[in-house]
This record gives C-alpha cells, sequence and structure tokens, in this order.
C-alpha cells in the first residue's frame, strides 16, 4: 500500500490513473466503492490541497466517463461517483487538512449522512416502499431469475430501516476513506502523527444534548415525522462508534497491552453488531466523562 500512495502523490496525471482504475474496479466490488474509489482523491486532497484535488476530481470523471461508453456502462456512472464519493470526500479531506481533527470529520460526515436523511423524507411520501422498489428493480435485473424472489424474501425485513442503513453507510464510508487516507499520507511524511490525531478524536458535549432530543423525538409520538428521527438516530449512533473506538485504541495503548484486543473487538463488531451501541456507548461516556477537548 505504501508504493501505492507514493505512486499516487507524484503527481496529478498518477492520481488521475490509479482514481480511474480503483474506480471501475469498484464498479465489480460496490461494497468497498468508497474506499477504493475515494482514497486517492482524499490522499492528494490532504498532501496537495483542494485546488490540486478537485483537478483529479475532474480528470478521473473525463476518464471514466470515457472508458464507460465503450463498455457498455451507464453513462451517468461517472457523475454519481463525482457527487455521491468523491465530493463529499474533497470537502472532508479539505476540513482535515484545515483543523487537523478527526473529530471535525466525523461531524461533517454526520452531516452529510443527517442531510441524506432529511432530503429522503422531504422528497419522498413513502421511504420505506421507495426502497423497496429501488432494490426488486435491481435484483430483478442483477440476480438469477431463479433466486429473485429469494433476495426478495431476504431483503423485506430490512426495508423499513434501509434508508437509515443507506445513510450510515455513507458517514462510515466517507470517516473510513478519510482514515485511511490520513494513515497512508502519515506513513508517508509524518510516521505515528495518524495514531496520535485518531487518539484526539472526542465530539462535542453539545452533540449528546442533540442526540437525546432526536432520540426523544422518534420514541414520542408529537405528529412529526418520527421514521425520520429513527434515520437521524442511528446516524449519531455511527458517529459515536468512531470516538468509542478511537477510547479503545487509548485505553490499550495507555496499558500497554496487546493489540489482540483491538482484532478482538473490531472481530466482536463484525460477527456481533449489537455491539456497535455498545461502543458507541463508549463514546458518548468518554465525551461527556473525559472532558472535551478543542476540536481545533
Amino acid at each position: 500500500m505504501r508504493a501505492l500512495a507514493e505512486y499516487i502523490m507524484r503527481g496529478r496525471l498518477q492520481a488521475i490513473a490509479v482514481a480511474s482504475l480503483l474506480t471501475m474496479v469498484s464498479m465489480l466490488l460496490p461494497l468497498f466503492a468508497y474506499v477504493l474509489s475515494g482514497v486517492p482523491i482524499a490522499l492528494i486532497s490532504l498532501r496537495r490541497g483542494g485546488r490540486i484535488g478537485m483537478q483529479v476530481i475532474l480528470g478521473t470523471l473525463a476518464v471514466v466517463a470515457l472508458f464507460s461508453w465503450p463498455a457498455g456502462i451507464d453513462p451517468m456512472i461517472a457523475p454519481a461517483f463525482a457527487v455521491s464519493i468523491w465530493l463529499p470526500v474533497w470537502l472532508c479531506a479539505g476540513l482535515l487538512r484545515l483543523t487537523e481533527s478527526q473529530g471535525v470529520v466525523v461531524l461533517a460526515a454526520g452531516a452529510m449522512g443527517a442531510l441524506f436523511v432529511v432530503f429522503m423524507h422531504l422528497m419522498v411520501n413513502d421511504v420505506t416502499a421507495w426502497w423497496k422498489a429501488w432494490f426488486d428493480a435491481w435484483i430483478q435485473h442483477q440476480m438469477p431469475a431463479d433466486s429473485v424472489a429469494q433476495y426478495k424474501q431476504l431483503l423485506a425485513s430490512a426495508m423499513p430501516l434501509m434508508n437509515a442503513m443507506m445513510a450510515a453507510g455513507l458517514v462510515v464510508g466517507i470517516i473510513v476513506t478519510l482514515m485511511l487516507a490520513r494513515s497512508w499520507q502519515s506513513a508517508l511524511y509524518n510516521p505515528g502523527g495518524f495514531r496520535q490525531e485518531f487518539y484526539r478524536l472526542r465530539l462535542p458535549r453539545w452533540l449528546g444534548v442533540v442526540t437525546l432530543a432526536v432520540t426523544a423525538l422518534a420514541l414520542v409520538r408529537t405528529g412529526l415525522d418520527q421514521g425520520m428521527f429513527r434515520d437521524l438516530v442511528v446516524v449519531l449512533v455511527f458517529l459515536y462508534l468512531f470516538q468509542g473506538v478511537a477510547c479503545v485504541h487509548r485505553w490499550v495503548a495507555g496499558r500497554g497491552m496487546s493489540s489482540g484486543w483491538l482484532l478482538g473487538m473490531y472481530v466482536l463488531l463484525l460477527i456481533m453488531p449489537q455491539l456497535i451501541l455498545f461502543v458507541a456507548c463508549v463514546g458518548m461516556a468518554d465525551s461527556w466523562l473525559v472532558g472535551q477537548k478543542p476540536l481545533r
């Protein structure tokens, strides 16, 4: 990975080449689209600034659009990547470059996730039905005909939370992409810097008040759109998840414990998603009890 990062940093043309190639690969691996397509944009923007980052975005947009046409790929795929991945990553990279605070990046990503939730609920009368129709159409075109019914049944139970899951995926994708790019930048130019910056990650106390208020609105019938507030709660939980993870990292490092404890935490988070809420609660407690450090 270090060799790839060094190649990206050689210049704009190299960054465009890598970003374009990884974007095409991510079309085959949509779950990793944010990381694959976004990290080169984030890395060049963090190191060289927003102007160079935007030039790489425009160059990548042109290359992906050019190669999509003869490959029979929807010509709108390149603009979709630009709007949904490259621009959010570029904006957050600019904030991280300016503030040197990963807490600010987490807040910015959370704001984008919240805007997505609010936009969907304002523009669509029945968000659950909209996502069901979208996934039904996608399954119909992408899955084997004999397994369409099975996939539809499998996704049916998840539909009420699909909007929240998509918003949370957006937030997690942005944050993980920026953290990975920052770690590459640190490995090249400031060894150990990413770790110390990550240890300083702490969300402001006022966010806890907002979280409690939104949770109350999601639980109490007020005549407002409870579904929207429920989706916002999910987004807020994932913000605190990152602070909780940073807290655990600080705790393990501060006591000189084996990194196996961290590996165990990540494995448990993957196989037991219920632990996300527990680690998020750790993050919220860390925000309130340890004391607030400036977000810079």
